[in-house]
């Protein structure tokens, strides 16, 4: 058997990026486009000796839960992947993942939470757009295939900001305007509270006959002020184009204002981020405590609605420029009791700096990226917290993380799922663990 070979089975599960899993004579199956309960036709499209990769050709007994997906680029675009998904459906494989997860490690959460759950179209406030100029020096702009370097071309897309969707139109008319010299790499969109904003990452800076014409297509696209930002090298610094001095801002809670910038971390789904923090809120063992620690603050989504609740939070972030804005951002919102460091979270030895700020900490609050915290988490362990939060878009690294905490003599106490991303299998959870 080798690839192109065509075989059907029953699905079984989903494997952790979406994708079916099937079982022939013991031996896997991962089938994209396919879904549990189901019987498909597949062609295997790369083999190992323990398991095989395949697509699917034809469904010969169909699931319950099967729908047909709401775009025409599904399966062709690699930012959706269950779309043909029930979404109620999506929430359980989600909760099942992080349950699955923690099974793995024998941990038993006492309390499972209600899943966080938004508008699943629209949703995203924010998107990094592939470019690249065709053969006959037109614009293409979209989203990778899955598992490809090709970029599939996108006209609409449903999961966008509507704002952000019309600015996704017009881009490539847009661009064509630019002379052929010009490598665009890659466009970020961010759709704030008060404005859009539009950043290119190109091989150099638009001429000024150029720019007049960016802004001028840009400004007609949608009723939103929109912001035009511009790095000319890879390494370079976005460097705002449109003259404007209003910055970006969104609110993390409907009395604070987040500050930022293209190009640094926010959470990509305003609803499900605000329900977020007020979860956190409610997870609190006591609404007025000392001293909180919010680990990979960024620039204050956390810190700073925790402030109402704490004596004292102190933020810690691994990149200058983010602590810079965070303190920013405490002083804008009149919020006196928080202070920011910098510290490199790959090295547990940087947060000495913590320790030596406060010898009582009540509340640690850490939002890692995909690949956790483990070079910090024996301090985490050690720091005789009475909870700790764990906001996680990983679970197999986030329960990792969480058997140090329970070696300590932590309990998991509370555990749910943020469907921060309807339509793919990425899983966002968030976990309460007490002394």
């Amino acid at each position: 058997m080798g690839a192109n070979t065509t075989l059907s089975c029953e699905i079984t599960d989903l494997l952790h990026d979406g994708r079916g899993v099937g079982r022939i004579n013991g031996k896997a199956f991962f089938v994209e486009g396919a879904l549990p309960g189901e019987e498909v036709e597949f062609r295997v499209t790369r083999e190992k000796r323990n398991f095989a990769e395949a697509r699917l050709t034809k469904v010969l007994v169909e699931s319950d839960h099967r729908m047909a997906p709401e775009c025409g680029y599904f399966s062709k675009c690699g930012g959706c992947s269950l779309q043909h998904l029930k979404h109620s459906q999506q929430i359980e494989f989600k909760k099942n993942q992080l349950l699955n997860n923690f099974h793995k490690i024998e941990i038993k959460p006492e309390n499972i939470l209600d899943s966080l759950v938004g508008p699943q179209w629209h949703y995203r406030r924010r998107a990094r757009l592939a470019v690249q100029r065709a053969r006959d020096g037109q614009f293409l702009v979209g989203f990778h295939n899955p598992g490809s370097n090709r970029i599939e071309p996108i006209a609409s897309c449903l999961v966008l900001d509507k704002s952000l969707d019309a600015v996704l139109m017009a881009l490539p008319a847009t661009l064509n305007k630019l002379t052929h010299d010009i490598k665009v790499f890659e466009i970020e969109l961010v759709a704030a509270d008060n404005a859009l904003a539009v950043a290119v990452e190109a091989s150099r800076s638009p001429f000024d006959s150029e720019l007049v014409s960016l802004l001028n297509d840009l400004s007609g696209v949608t009723n939103v002020p929109t912001q035009l930002w511009w790095r000319s090298s890879k390494n370079g610094q976005l460097l705002r184009m449109d003259g404007g001095k209003e910055g970006l801002f969104f609110g993390a809670k409907d009395d604070l204002k987040v500050n930022f910038e293209p190009g640094q971390f926010i959470q990509v789904n305003d609803t499900i981020n605000r329900l977020m923090i007020s979860q956190m809120i409610a997870l609190l063992d006591d609404k007025k405590l000392g001293v909180a620690v919010d680990l990979y603050c960024g620039s204050g989504n956390l810190s700073l609605p925790l402030a109402k609740y704490f004596n004292k939070v102190i933020g810690v972030e691994g990149l200058a420029s983010l602590v810079a804005a965070a303190d920013k951002n405490a002083r804008d919102n009149y919020i006196v009791n928080t202070e920011f460091v910098v510290a490199d979270l790959a090295d547990a030895n940087s947060l000495k700096k913590v320790s030596k700020m406060t010898k009582v900490i009540d509340l640690i609050v850490l939002d890692p990226p995909r690949n956790g915290a483990a070079a910090i988490m024996p301090w985490v362990a050690r720091s005789g917290a009475k909870q700790i939060i764990y906001i996680s878009c990983h679970p197999s690294t986030m329960v990792r993380d969480a058997d140090v905490l329970m070696r300590a003599g932590y309990k998991c106490k509370d555990v749910g799922v943020m469907d921060m991303f309807p339509h793919t299998a990425h899983v966002e959870s968030i976990t309460l663990f007490e002394k």
